[in-house]
Protein backbone atom coordinates (compact mmCIF):
# COMPACT_ATOMS: atom_id res chain seq x y z
CA UNK A 1 0.00 0.00 0.00
CA UNK A 2 1.40 2.98 -1.28
CA UNK A 3 1.43 6.12 1.49
CA UNK A 4 -0.02 9.69 -0.09
CA UNK A 5 2.04 12.59 0.22
CA UNK A 6 -0.28 15.70 1.41
CA UNK A 7 -1.02 17.93 -1.44
CA UNK A 8 1.24 21.11 -1.45
CA UNK A 9 -0.84 24.13 -2.30
CA UNK A 10 0.78 26.52 -4.79
CA UNK A 11 -0.08 29.63 -6.38
CA UNK A 12 -0.97 28.96 -10.12
CA UNK A 13 2.14 29.15 -12.16
CA UNK A 14 0.66 32.31 -14.23
CA UNK A 15 0.63 34.38 -10.67
CA UNK A 16 4.02 32.63 -9.95
CA UNK A 17 5.52 34.47 -13.32
CA UNK A 18 3.78 37.55 -12.42
CA UNK A 19 5.48 38.15 -9.30
CA UNK A 20 8.93 37.34 -10.62
CA UNK A 21 8.79 39.70 -13.11
CA UNK A 22 7.07 42.11 -10.89
CA UNK A 23 10.22 41.65 -8.51
CA UNK A 24 12.75 41.66 -11.45
CA UNK A 25 11.50 44.82 -12.43
CA UNK A 26 11.48 46.49 -9.03
CA UNK A 27 15.36 45.53 -8.41
CA UNK A 28 16.38 47.19 -12.04
CA UNK A 29 14.37 50.40 -11.12
CA UNK A 30 16.76 50.74 -7.95
CA UNK A 31 19.47 51.53 -10.71
CA UNK A 32 17.25 53.56 -12.93
CA UNK A 33 15.13 56.04 -10.83
CA UNK A 34 16.77 56.04 -7.58
CA UNK A 35 13.44 54.19 -5.96
CA UNK A 36 14.47 52.06 -3.42
CA UNK A 37 11.31 50.42 -1.52
CA UNK A 38 11.70 47.81 1.52
CA UNK A 39 10.61 44.33 -1.02
CA UNK A 40 9.63 42.44 2.07
CA UNK A 41 6.87 45.34 2.63
CA UNK A 42 5.93 46.84 -1.00
CA UNK A 43 2.56 47.08 -1.50
CA UNK A 44 0.63 46.61 -5.76
CA UNK A 45 0.85 50.34 -5.71
CA UNK A 46 5.12 50.05 -5.03
CA UNK A 47 5.49 47.65 -7.68
CA UNK A 48 3.36 49.18 -9.74
CA UNK A 49 5.19 52.54 -9.76
CA UNK A 50 8.53 50.66 -10.35
CA UNK A 51 7.92 48.64 -13.13
CA UNK A 52 5.80 51.76 -14.79
CA UNK A 53 9.43 54.04 -14.22
CA UNK A 54 11.18 51.06 -15.86
CA UNK A 55 9.17 50.76 -18.71
CA UNK A 56 8.87 54.60 -19.37
CA UNK A 57 12.67 54.99 -19.30
CA UNK A 58 12.43 51.98 -22.13
CA UNK A 59 10.08 54.12 -23.89
CA UNK A 60 11.30 57.05 -24.17
CA UNK A 61 15.00 55.67 -25.09
CA UNK A 62 13.78 54.05 -27.88
CA UNK A 63 11.49 56.41 -28.99
CA UNK A 64 14.88 58.88 -29.37
CA UNK A 65 17.11 56.16 -30.85
CA UNK A 66 14.82 54.44 -33.63
CA UNK A 67 14.41 57.14 -36.28
CA UNK A 68 18.25 57.18 -36.26
CA UNK A 69 18.18 53.09 -37.19
CA UNK A 70 17.67 51.80 -40.78
CA UNK A 71 16.99 48.63 -42.42
CA UNK A 72 19.79 47.14 -45.41
CA UNK A 73 18.74 44.58 -48.16
CA UNK A 74 21.43 43.37 -49.99
CA UNK A 75 19.74 42.42 -53.40
CA UNK A 76 21.44 40.15 -56.09
CA UNK A 77 20.95 39.72 -59.76
CA UNK A 78 18.32 37.40 -61.05
CA UNK A 79 19.64 33.64 -62.07
CA UNK A 80 17.58 34.09 -65.53
CA UNK A 81 18.81 37.46 -67.20
CA UNK A 82 21.55 38.30 -64.70
CA UNK A 83 19.85 41.73 -64.37
CA UNK A 84 19.15 43.13 -60.60
CA UNK A 85 15.82 42.12 -59.73
CA UNK A 86 14.67 45.19 -58.71
CA UNK A 87 15.44 46.88 -61.85
CA UNK A 88 13.88 43.93 -64.41
CA UNK A 89 9.94 45.94 -62.39
CA UNK A 90 8.80 48.54 -64.47
CA UNK A 91 9.95 51.80 -62.54
CA UNK A 92 6.92 53.28 -62.28
CA UNK A 93 5.15 49.78 -60.38
CA UNK A 94 5.85 50.87 -56.81
CA UNK A 95 3.47 47.79 -55.96
CA UNK A 96 5.59 44.88 -57.34
CA UNK A 97 6.59 42.61 -54.48
CA UNK A 98 10.38 42.32 -55.40
CA UNK A 99 10.73 46.02 -55.69
CA UNK A 100 13.36 46.20 -52.46
CA UNK A 101 11.03 49.53 -52.21
CA UNK A 102 8.22 48.00 -51.14
CA UNK A 103 7.12 46.58 -47.67
CA UNK A 104 6.42 42.73 -49.27
CA UNK A 105 9.74 42.82 -50.63
CA UNK A 106 11.73 39.99 -49.15
CA UNK A 107 15.02 40.12 -49.24
CA UNK A 108 17.79 36.93 -48.77
CA UNK A 109 20.58 39.07 -46.94
CA UNK A 110 19.75 41.67 -45.02
CA UNK A 111 20.97 43.97 -42.05
CA UNK A 112 20.43 46.70 -40.04
CA UNK A 113 22.41 50.08 -39.89
CA UNK A 114 23.14 53.18 -37.90
CA UNK A 115 22.69 56.59 -38.90
CA UNK A 116 26.01 58.74 -37.22
CA UNK A 117 28.39 61.52 -37.44
CA UNK A 118 32.15 61.26 -37.83
CA UNK A 119 33.98 60.87 -34.49
CA UNK A 120 35.88 63.51 -35.78
CA UNK A 121 33.09 65.96 -36.06
CA UNK A 122 31.70 68.03 -39.04
CA UNK A 123 28.07 68.11 -40.41
CA UNK A 124 28.08 65.19 -42.60
CA UNK A 125 25.83 61.94 -41.85
CA UNK A 126 26.77 58.50 -42.76
CA UNK A 127 25.38 54.94 -42.03
CA UNK A 128 27.60 52.30 -40.01
CA UNK A 129 26.85 49.01 -40.13
CA UNK A 130 28.96 45.72 -40.61
CA UNK A 131 31.28 45.20 -43.61
CA UNK A 132 29.38 40.98 -43.69
CA UNK A 133 25.98 42.77 -44.00
CA UNK A 134 26.53 45.14 -47.33
CA UNK A 135 29.80 43.03 -48.96
CA UNK A 136 29.48 38.99 -49.88
CA UNK A 137 33.32 38.63 -48.73
CA UNK A 138 36.44 38.77 -50.81
CA UNK A 139 35.01 36.51 -53.91
CA UNK A 140 32.23 38.80 -54.45
CA UNK A 141 32.70 41.39 -57.29
CA UNK A 142 31.71 45.00 -57.54
CA UNK A 143 28.49 45.58 -59.06
CA UNK A 144 27.09 41.88 -58.17
CA UNK A 145 25.09 43.82 -55.64
CA UNK A 146 23.39 46.36 -54.69
CA UNK A 147 22.22 47.99 -51.16
CA UNK A 148 18.94 49.22 -50.36
CA UNK A 149 18.16 51.50 -47.11
CA UNK A 150 15.34 52.01 -45.65
CA UNK A 151 14.87 54.59 -42.92
CA UNK A 152 11.89 54.86 -39.97
CA UNK A 153 9.75 56.67 -42.00
CA UNK A 154 9.77 54.60 -45.14
CA UNK A 155 11.69 56.42 -47.35
CA UNK A 156 14.48 54.44 -48.19
CA UNK A 157 17.79 54.82 -51.44
CA UNK A 158 20.01 52.26 -53.29
CA UNK A 159 23.38 52.81 -51.09
CA UNK A 160 27.12 52.79 -52.32
CA UNK A 161 29.73 51.81 -49.76
CA UNK A 162 31.89 54.46 -48.63
CA UNK A 163 34.40 52.24 -46.60
CA UNK A 164 34.40 49.13 -45.49
CA UNK A 165 37.16 46.81 -43.83
CA UNK A 166 37.00 43.29 -43.34
CA UNK A 167 39.49 43.15 -40.26
CA UNK A 168 37.40 44.81 -38.06
CA UNK A 169 33.62 43.71 -39.98
CA UNK A 170 32.69 47.95 -40.11
CA UNK A 171 32.10 49.72 -43.03
CA UNK A 172 30.47 53.11 -43.99
CA UNK A 173 27.89 54.21 -46.41
CA UNK A 174 27.26 57.19 -48.07
CA UNK A 175 23.83 58.75 -47.86
CA UNK A 176 22.31 60.12 -51.47
CA UNK A 177 20.49 63.07 -49.84
CA UNK A 178 19.38 64.08 -53.08
CA UNK A 179 17.61 60.66 -53.30
CA UNK A 180 15.93 60.90 -49.82
CA UNK A 181 15.21 64.60 -50.52
CA UNK A 182 16.57 65.57 -47.14
CA UNK A 183 19.76 67.77 -45.62
CA UNK A 184 22.53 66.73 -43.11
CA UNK A 185 20.79 68.18 -41.02
CA UNK A 186 17.38 66.34 -41.01
CA UNK A 187 18.77 63.04 -40.03
CA UNK A 188 19.11 62.58 -36.53
CA UNK A 189 23.10 60.43 -35.82
CA UNK A 190 23.16 58.58 -32.86
CA UNK A 191 25.69 60.04 -29.68
CA UNK A 192 28.63 57.77 -29.36
CA UNK A 193 29.05 56.73 -25.59
CA UNK A 194 31.19 58.71 -23.95
CA UNK A 195 34.81 57.55 -22.57
CA UNK A 196 33.91 58.15 -19.17
CA UNK A 197 31.43 56.04 -18.76
CA UNK A 198 32.95 51.75 -18.35
CA UNK A 199 31.14 49.22 -20.11
CA UNK A 200 30.51 46.94 -17.31
CA UNK A 201 28.85 43.61 -16.61
CA UNK A 202 25.26 43.94 -15.47
CA UNK A 203 24.85 47.01 -17.42
CA UNK A 204 21.19 47.46 -19.10
CA UNK A 205 20.98 47.87 -22.80
CA UNK A 206 18.43 48.28 -25.80
CA UNK A 207 19.30 46.59 -29.27
CA UNK A 208 17.70 47.61 -31.96
CA UNK A 209 18.00 45.88 -35.51
CA UNK A 210 16.34 43.62 -38.35
CA UNK A 211 15.62 40.64 -37.36
CA UNK A 212 14.72 37.91 -40.37
CA UNK A 213 14.11 41.07 -42.40
CA UNK A 214 11.10 41.80 -40.17
CA UNK A 215 11.59 45.86 -39.89
CA UNK A 216 11.78 46.43 -43.59
CA UNK A 217 9.20 48.94 -43.29
CA UNK A 218 11.25 50.74 -41.63
CA UNK A 219 10.38 50.24 -38.09
CA UNK A 220 13.49 48.86 -36.23
CA UNK A 221 12.95 45.74 -33.62
CA UNK A 222 14.01 46.53 -29.77
CA UNK A 223 15.15 44.26 -27.28
CA UNK A 224 16.75 44.34 -23.96
CA UNK A 225 19.13 42.76 -21.71
CA UNK A 226 21.84 43.26 -20.21
CA UNK A 227 25.81 42.97 -20.97
CA UNK A 228 26.80 39.38 -19.85
CA UNK A 229 30.69 39.98 -20.44
CA UNK A 230 33.01 42.22 -22.08
CA UNK A 231 36.47 41.60 -23.98
CA UNK A 232 34.96 38.37 -25.59
CA UNK A 233 36.69 35.71 -28.55
CA UNK A 234 33.83 33.81 -29.64
CA UNK A 235 35.69 31.02 -31.71
CA UNK A 236 39.47 30.03 -31.32
CA UNK A 237 41.57 31.60 -34.15
CA UNK A 238 44.36 29.50 -36.44
CA UNK A 239 47.72 31.25 -36.17
CA UNK A 240 50.40 31.54 -39.37
CA UNK A 241 53.72 32.08 -38.21
CA UNK A 242 55.10 35.40 -37.10
CA UNK A 243 51.43 36.29 -35.79
CA UNK A 244 49.42 36.41 -39.25
CA UNK A 245 46.32 34.73 -38.91
CA UNK A 246 44.57 33.10 -41.56
CA UNK A 247 42.70 35.27 -43.93
CA UNK A 248 39.47 34.68 -42.41
CA UNK A 249 39.34 35.74 -39.05
CA UNK A 250 39.32 39.23 -37.94
CA UNK A 251 40.33 41.46 -34.67
CA UNK A 252 37.33 40.56 -32.79
CA UNK A 253 39.11 36.59 -32.78
CA UNK A 254 41.10 38.01 -29.93
CA UNK A 255 38.71 38.79 -27.64
CA UNK A 256 37.07 42.61 -28.70
CA UNK A 257 33.51 41.79 -28.44
CA UNK A 258 30.68 42.31 -25.67
CA UNK A 259 28.52 39.53 -24.76
CA UNK A 260 24.90 40.02 -24.44
CA UNK A 261 22.12 38.11 -23.33
CA UNK A 262 19.25 39.47 -25.75
CA UNK A 263 19.10 37.93 -28.37
CA UNK A 264 21.13 38.59 -31.50
CA UNK A 265 19.19 36.91 -34.27
CA UNK A 266 19.90 36.93 -38.40
CA UNK A 267 19.31 40.25 -39.75
CA UNK A 268 20.60 41.93 -36.17
CA UNK A 269 23.77 42.16 -37.81
CA UNK A 270 24.79 46.18 -37.90
CA UNK A 271 22.48 47.16 -35.43
CA UNK A 272 22.53 49.38 -32.66
CA UNK A 273 23.47 48.80 -28.71
CA UNK A 274 22.47 51.32 -26.81
CA UNK A 275 22.94 52.45 -23.15
CA UNK A 276 19.78 53.85 -21.07
CA UNK A 277 20.98 57.34 -22.31
CA UNK A 278 20.58 56.87 -25.81
CA UNK A 279 24.30 56.49 -26.43
CA UNK A 280 25.60 54.10 -28.92
CA UNK A 281 27.72 51.80 -27.36
CA UNK A 282 27.78 48.80 -29.76
CA UNK A 283 27.19 47.85 -33.17
CA UNK A 284 25.36 44.59 -32.94
CA UNK A 285 26.38 41.20 -34.83
CA UNK A 286 24.49 37.80 -35.38
CA UNK A 287 27.50 36.00 -35.12
CA UNK A 288 26.23 33.59 -32.55
CA UNK A 289 23.02 32.92 -35.08
CA UNK A 290 25.52 32.48 -37.65
CA UNK A 291 28.09 30.16 -36.00
CA UNK A 292 25.51 28.01 -34.07
CA UNK A 293 25.52 29.07 -30.86
CA UNK A 294 23.25 29.33 -28.56
CA UNK A 295 20.46 31.38 -29.47
CA UNK A 296 20.05 33.33 -26.19
CA UNK A 297 24.19 34.87 -26.94
CA UNK A 298 24.82 37.54 -28.42
CA UNK A 299 27.93 40.10 -29.45
CA UNK A 300 28.43 43.32 -30.03
CA UNK A 301 31.35 45.36 -31.43
CA UNK A 302 31.88 47.73 -28.36
CA UNK A 303 32.03 51.58 -29.28
CA UNK A 304 35.78 52.15 -27.78
CA UNK A 305 39.04 54.10 -28.62
CA UNK A 306 39.86 51.13 -31.05
CA UNK A 307 36.28 51.74 -33.41
CA UNK A 308 36.27 55.36 -32.91
CA UNK A 309 39.39 55.21 -34.86
CA UNK A 310 38.08 52.91 -37.36
CA UNK A 311 34.99 54.38 -37.77
CA UNK A 312 36.12 57.81 -38.17
CA UNK A 313 38.63 56.53 -40.98
CA UNK A 314 35.72 54.80 -43.16
CA UNK A 315 33.91 58.16 -42.75
CA UNK A 316 36.19 59.58 -44.66
CA UNK A 317 36.82 56.76 -47.55
CA UNK A 318 39.92 55.89 -46.19
CA UNK A 319 41.30 52.47 -45.71
CA UNK A 320 41.82 51.32 -42.11
CA UNK A 321 44.92 50.47 -41.16
CA UNK A 322 46.83 48.55 -38.25
CA UNK A 323 49.71 48.46 -36.24
CA UNK A 324 52.18 45.82 -36.42
CA UNK A 325 55.51 44.97 -34.28
CA UNK A 326 57.28 41.99 -35.76
CA UNK A 327 56.91 39.53 -33.90
CA UNK A 328 55.63 36.27 -32.32
CA UNK A 329 54.47 35.08 -28.45
CA UNK A 330 53.89 32.01 -26.11
CA UNK A 331 51.52 32.86 -23.27
CA UNK A 332 53.64 32.31 -20.22
CA UNK A 333 51.79 30.36 -17.27
CA UNK A 334 52.19 31.02 -13.37
CA UNK A 335 54.17 27.40 -13.16
CA UNK A 336 56.03 27.75 -16.12
CA UNK A 337 57.72 30.68 -14.83
CA UNK A 338 58.48 29.64 -11.31
CA UNK A 339 60.00 26.42 -12.89
CA UNK A 340 62.40 28.01 -15.63
CA UNK A 341 62.90 31.42 -13.57
CA UNK A 342 61.93 31.00 -9.93
CA UNK A 343 59.66 34.45 -10.32
CA UNK A 344 56.16 35.24 -9.28
CA UNK A 345 54.53 38.12 -11.18
CA UNK A 346 51.49 40.08 -9.95
CA UNK A 347 49.12 39.46 -12.74
CA UNK A 348 48.54 35.73 -13.49
CA UNK A 349 50.01 35.00 -16.61
CA UNK A 350 52.45 36.75 -19.25
CA UNK A 351 53.67 36.36 -22.64
CA UNK A 352 57.56 35.34 -24.17
CA UNK A 353 58.83 36.28 -27.21
CA UNK A 354 59.49 33.73 -29.29
CA UNK A 355 60.72 35.03 -32.42
CA UNK A 356 61.48 38.99 -33.77
CA UNK A 357 61.66 40.09 -37.36
CA UNK A 358 65.17 41.75 -38.40
CA UNK A 359 64.51 45.16 -39.25
CA UNK A 360 61.05 45.13 -37.77
CA UNK A 361 59.88 47.89 -35.21
CA UNK A 362 60.03 45.24 -32.05
CA UNK A 363 64.08 45.14 -33.41
CA UNK A 364 64.58 48.37 -33.41
CA UNK A 365 63.27 48.72 -30.09
CA UNK A 366 65.39 46.47 -28.76
CA UNK A 367 63.29 43.91 -27.67
CA UNK A 368 65.04 40.82 -27.54
CA UNK A 369 63.67 36.71 -27.44
CA UNK A 370 63.06 35.40 -24.37
CA UNK A 371 61.57 38.75 -23.14
CA UNK A 372 58.64 38.87 -21.09
CA UNK A 373 56.27 41.37 -21.88
CA UNK A 374 54.54 42.40 -19.04
CA UNK A 375 52.36 44.95 -20.45
CA UNK A 376 51.76 48.08 -23.31
CA UNK A 377 50.54 50.94 -22.29
CA UNK A 378 49.60 50.02 -19.42
CA UNK A 379 47.54 47.22 -20.05
CA UNK A 380 48.35 43.50 -18.66
CA UNK A 381 48.94 40.99 -21.21
CA UNK A 382 47.78 37.79 -20.44
CA UNK A 383 47.92 35.81 -23.46
CA UNK A 384 49.04 36.55 -26.92
CA UNK A 385 45.95 37.49 -28.21
CA UNK A 386 45.82 40.81 -25.89
CA UNK A 387 49.11 41.83 -27.59
CA UNK A 388 47.39 41.71 -31.12
CA UNK A 389 44.09 43.26 -29.78
CA UNK A 390 46.26 45.97 -28.37
CA UNK A 391 48.51 46.87 -31.10
CA UNK A 392 45.36 47.25 -33.19
CA UNK A 393 44.19 50.22 -31.35
CA UNK A 394 46.93 51.96 -32.49
CA UNK A 395 47.92 52.57 -36.63
CA UNK A 396 51.32 52.78 -38.30
CA UNK A 397 53.58 55.30 -36.82
CA UNK A 398 51.78 55.08 -33.35
CA UNK A 399 54.83 54.48 -30.20
CA UNK A 400 53.83 52.64 -27.50
CA UNK A 401 55.35 51.92 -24.50
CA UNK A 402 56.53 48.30 -23.67
CA UNK A 403 57.51 47.34 -19.82
CA UNK A 404 59.74 43.92 -20.52
CA UNK A 405 60.81 41.66 -17.54
CA UNK A 406 64.46 40.34 -19.26
CA UNK A 407 65.17 37.34 -17.93
CA UNK A 408 69.62 37.88 -18.47
CA UNK A 409 69.13 40.79 -16.39
CA UNK A 410 66.43 39.46 -14.03
CA UNK A 411 65.01 42.70 -13.81
CA UNK A 412 62.40 45.61 -15.62
CA UNK A 413 62.52 48.09 -18.75
CA UNK A 414 60.32 49.99 -20.59
CA UNK A 415 61.01 50.07 -24.03
CA UNK A 416 58.89 52.24 -26.88
CA UNK A 417 58.70 51.25 -30.21
CA UNK A 418 57.17 52.57 -33.49
CA UNK A 419 54.57 50.23 -34.95
CA UNK A 420 54.05 49.49 -38.67
CA UNK A 421 51.70 48.54 -40.31
CA UNK A 422 49.64 45.18 -40.31
CA UNK A 423 50.14 43.41 -43.90
CA UNK A 424 46.47 43.40 -45.55
CA UNK A 425 46.40 39.98 -46.82
CA UNK A 426 43.27 40.19 -48.85
CA UNK A 427 43.64 43.52 -50.79
CA UNK A 428 40.08 42.86 -53.15
CA UNK A 429 38.00 42.46 -49.42
CA UNK A 430 38.78 45.95 -48.66
CA UNK A 431 36.91 48.91 -49.65
CA UNK A 432 38.05 52.28 -49.77
CA UNK A 433 37.05 55.29 -52.22
CA UNK A 434 39.52 57.80 -50.96
CA UNK A 435 43.23 57.85 -50.58
CA UNK A 436 45.64 59.60 -47.31
CA UNK A 437 48.19 60.56 -50.07
CA UNK A 438 47.65 61.40 -53.78
CA UNK A 439 48.78 59.55 -56.79
CA UNK A 440 52.47 61.16 -57.72
CA UNK A 441 53.06 60.93 -61.37
CA UNK A 442 50.78 57.72 -61.36
CA UNK A 443 52.49 56.49 -58.24
CA UNK A 444 51.11 55.02 -55.00
CA UNK A 445 53.14 53.99 -52.29
CA UNK A 446 52.60 52.14 -49.11
CA UNK A 447 54.36 51.15 -46.00
CA UNK A 448 57.04 47.78 -46.79
CA UNK A 449 54.58 45.21 -45.13
CA UNK A 450 51.59 47.15 -46.16
CA UNK A 451 50.85 44.04 -48.54
CA UNK A 452 51.45 40.80 -47.86
CA UNK A 453 51.45 39.69 -51.53
CA UNK A 454 55.09 41.74 -51.78
CA UNK A 455 56.53 40.90 -48.32
CA UNK A 456 58.22 37.45 -49.49
CA UNK A 457 60.22 34.81 -47.49
CA UNK A 458 62.00 35.66 -45.65
CA UNK A 459 60.06 37.43 -43.52
CA UNK A 460 61.42 41.54 -43.62
CA UNK A 461 61.05 45.28 -43.01
CA UNK A 462 62.85 46.68 -45.52
CA UNK A 463 63.78 50.11 -44.98
CA UNK A 464 61.70 51.47 -47.87
CA UNK A 465 58.35 52.24 -49.28
CA UNK A 466 56.68 49.51 -51.48
CA UNK A 467 55.16 50.62 -54.83
CA UNK A 468 51.76 49.49 -54.79
CA UNK A 469 50.45 50.84 -58.08
CA UNK A 470 51.55 52.82 -61.02
CA UNK A 471 49.17 54.38 -63.44
CA UNK A 472 48.85 53.35 -66.55
CA UNK A 473 50.46 55.53 -69.29
CA UNK A 474 52.41 57.50 -66.47
CA UNK A 475 56.04 58.90 -65.95
CA UNK A 476 56.27 56.38 -63.41
CA UNK A 477 55.42 53.61 -65.54
CA UNK A 478 57.81 55.24 -68.44
CA UNK A 479 60.42 55.32 -66.26
CA UNK A 480 60.01 51.05 -66.05
CA UNK A 481 58.57 51.16 -62.22
CA UNK A 482 56.16 48.57 -61.21
CA UNK A 483 54.13 47.21 -58.57
CA UNK A 484 56.24 45.48 -55.89
CA UNK A 485 59.42 47.43 -55.89
CA UNK A 486 60.44 48.95 -53.17
CA UNK A 487 61.62 52.44 -53.28
CA UNK A 488 64.30 53.30 -50.28
CA UNK A 489 65.17 57.09 -51.00
CA UNK A 490 64.36 60.36 -53.13
CA UNK A 491 66.54 62.30 -54.63
CA UNK A 492 68.64 60.67 -51.79
CA UNK A 493 66.63 61.05 -48.65
CA UNK A 494 65.77 57.79 -47.05
CA UNK A 495 62.03 56.99 -46.86
CA UNK A 496 60.09 54.28 -45.09
CA UNK A 497 57.05 55.78 -44.89
CA UNK A 498 53.84 56.46 -47.19
CA UNK A 499 54.15 60.09 -45.36
CA UNK A 500 57.99 60.20 -45.82
CA UNK A 501 57.68 60.08 -49.12
CA UNK A 502 55.03 62.59 -50.21
CA UNK A 503 57.12 65.25 -47.96
CA UNK A 504 60.37 63.93 -50.31
CA UNK A 505 58.17 64.29 -53.40
CA UNK A 506 56.55 67.56 -52.78
CA UNK A 507 59.73 69.15 -52.36
CA UNK A 508 61.03 67.95 -55.72
CA UNK A 509 60.51 69.71 -58.78
CA UNK A 510 61.67 68.42 -62.51
CA UNK A 511 63.02 65.05 -62.69
CA UNK A 512 62.98 62.37 -59.63
CA UNK A 513 65.81 60.21 -59.35
CA UNK A 514 64.26 56.67 -56.61
CA UNK A 515 66.97 54.99 -55.43
CA UNK A 516 64.99 51.09 -55.10
CA UNK A 517 65.79 48.61 -52.44
CA UNK A 518 68.08 46.37 -54.89
CA UNK A 519 70.41 49.68 -55.63
CA UNK A 520 68.92 50.38 -58.85
CA UNK A 521 68.38 53.95 -59.56
CA UNK A 522 65.54 55.23 -61.38
CA UNK A 523 64.33 58.58 -62.72
CA UNK A 524 61.17 59.78 -63.38
CA UNK A 525 60.03 62.60 -65.52
CA UNK A 526 57.56 65.28 -64.56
Amino acid sequence: MTACRPAIRRRPRSRRLYFGVRLLFCLISIELVGFCPVLARADDAQGLAAATSLQRVLIDVIHRVEPSIVSIARVRPSTNSGRFNALEIDPENRLESDRPENPDFVPNEFGAGVVIAPPSGGGQRYILTNYHVVHGGPNSKAGESQIYVRFGDRRGYYAQILAGDPRSDLAVLAIDYAAMGVKPADLKPLALRSETMPLEKGQLVLGLGNPYAIARDGSATASWGMISNISRRPAPTRVREFGLPQADSSIHQFGTLLQVDTRMELGTSGGALVNLRGELIGVTTSLAALEGYERSVGFAIPIDEFTRRVIDTLCHGYEVEYGFLGLTLKTMLPDQLRRRYGVNFKQASTVEVKTIIPNSPAAIAQVRQEDMILDIEGHPLLDQFDLMRYVALFGPEATVRLRIWRPSESGELTLAAKLGKWPVMEEDATIATSRRYPPWRGLIVDYPTGRYKYIGWPFQFRDAVVVASVGARSPAQAAGLAEGDFIASVNSVPVRTPGEFQDAVRAAAGPVTLELADRRKVTVQN
